[in-house]
């Protein structure tokens, strides 16, 4: 069996004359907590978005859990049922309750029954510690809030990779904690994760593996413990310089 549960090989993408990804070789292991980190606009987002067909790619392949997802329209929409994602706003729907926003899609495209999805519903909402919320809508919520529902709805698919597009960046700073706190037990809990994030701290504690990215290009990966005590290129220690000191 393949180790690797997403395999990016020679990808490329543009925004009209705009090379945004430059033959990018990315590889992502079963059960692998992987962080992408770089300056704004180096492509780490449209990378990410790649993995589920949210961008498609102008060249190369992507293959995840042994599928080629653009293959064929089923192909991706296998691959959607199976990645879950989580963005940067939410992205909740606001004339839903919080319980009907994490149920809708398990009942759409998994065709699980209303009882079972509300029962996995409230088993998620104790996760991410707001079981008090499933009858509010999103109005009612504060970002952190509404970011751990995100989490949960993810969650309800039951995906085998979990993409996150900088979770906390849209967040107030009191309400960061709540969420890298949801994300790290979710990293001990065996899922492939791969997470696009300015948070170094989470980035140190839960990856297996950093990815910096610039201009397009990954620059280097390597392990937490080696990007943070010995950047390889000279723009990863610039990069660490600028963001450790803010």
């Amino acid at each position: 069996m393949n180790k690797n549960i997403i395999s990016m090989s020679k990808i490329d993408k543009y925004y009209d004359d705009f090379h945004v990804l430059k033959n990018i070789n990315f590889e992502v292991k079963r059960g692998e907590i992987v962080v992408v980190c770089g300056p704004s606009g180096s492509g780490k987002s449209t990378l990410i978005r790649c993995i589920n067909g949210l961008e498609e790619i102008d060249s190369g392949t992507v293959i995840v859990d042994g599928i080629d997802i653009n293959e064929s329209k089923k192909s991706l929409q296998t691959i959607r049922g199976e990645v879950g994602m989580v963005f940067q706003h939410f992205n909740l729907f606001p004339h839903l309750t919080i319980l009907e926003n994490i149920t809708l899609a398990p009942g759409l495209v998994k065709k699980v029954n209303k009882e079972e999805a509300q029962k996995v519903a409230m088993e998620l909402l104790k996760k991410v510690k707001l079981e008090f919320k499933a009858n509010a809508y999103p109005s009612d919520l504060s970002g952190g809030q509404k970011q751990r529902i995100a989490i949960a709805r993810s969650l309800a698919m039951k995906p085998k990779v979990i993409l996150f597009d900088e979770p906390t960046s849209a967040l107030d700073p009191e309400t960061i904690g709540d969420v890298l706190s949801v994300m790290k037990d979710l990293a001990q809990e065996n899922f492939t994760i791969v997470c696009v994030t300015h948070e170094m701290g989470f980035a140190k504690e839960v990856g297996d593996k950093i990815v910096f990215m610039d201009k397009g290009v990954i620059v280097e990966e390597s392990t937490p413990n080696e990007f943070f005590l010995n950047p390889k290129s000279q723009r990863a220690k610039d990069f660490l310089k600028e963001i450790l000191t803010h």
